[in-house]
């Protein structure tokens, strides 16, 4: 784990809270965001814990935020947990959708809170998404798609189109319950009666005018107004709920 935060004191506090987990975990940790990168790429981390100010001097200071997106460009860190501590109001819509955070906890943290989220960071078999498939079954023939390649799946009255990034494939009929049954993975969300989106893919949100813009896709998707608050808890309280 590589803890970045620029404050000593956080940082005792918080490598005190992950040793009283008695989980084998070797914590490395970073005071500025050139620190952490030099870290970040002589060793393997597997979970970041990162404050968002990194300068508390400096006004308007995101530092935090900019070592994530340095690291999301390395091929190795583009699936790694990362966890935001912050004291801003709202960066969670630009950090989910652009930097697929797992969790933001907000100061003053309590060591149950960072320690739940380390734990269900540690437990979460994040790897097994990464390389999965789904399959589909069409006139007697099957189908295959991997996850990470479904961008998002359109549920209409007759068929199932399943939006790939390099394909569509259509498919016979399922309620949007039975495709979720069947993907098995917190790689995908519900936003809609008609659709099920890949939070990997998703761009920006607006929860005001209710639409998802998703990469590489044109038009928006529509977030339904029943489920709009299931949408955006399950968005902002799981890595893939699942990234989305």
């Amino acid at each position: 784990m590589l803890i970045v935060e620029d404050q000593k004191l956080q940082m005792n506090a918080l490598c005190k809270i992950i040793n009283d987990l008695h989980r084998d975990i070797e914590i490395l940790c970073a005071s500025d965001q050139k620190e952490a990168y030099q870290i970040a790429m002589e060793y393997q981390i597997h979970i970041f814990l990162v404050d968002i100010i990194l300068t508390t001097s400096q006004t308007g200071d995101v530092s935090g935020l900019r070592f994530v997106q340095e690291i999301r460009e390395v091929k190795k860190y583009f699936f790694t947990p990362v966890i935001i501590i912050t004291s801003l109001e709202d960066p969670k819509l630009y950090s989910y959708s652009q930097l697929h955070c797992f969790k933001f906890i907000e100061k003053p943290f309590n060591a149950k809170q960072v320690q739940s989220c380390v734990l269900k960071v540690l437990d979460f078999p994040v790897v097994f998404d990464e390389e999965r498939y789904a399959y589909f079954r069409k006139d007697g023939i099957v189908y295959s798609a991997r996850l990470l390649d479904i961008v998002y799946i359109e549920n209409m009255r007759r068929k199932v189109i399943i939006h790939c990034v390099k394909e569509d494939m259509e498919i016979p009929y399922k309620t949007c319950e039975a495709i979720m049954e069947e993907l098995d993975s917190e790689l995908f969300l519900r936003c809609s009666r008609y659709h099920i989106i890949n939070r990997r893919y998703i761009e920006q949100i607006d929860y005001t005018n209710r639409y998802v813009k998703l990469s590489g896709v044109e038009t928006p998707i529509e977030i339904g107004g029943v489920i709009k608050n299931q949408f955006k808890k399950d968005l902002e309280e799981n890595i893939y709920t699942t990234f989305c």
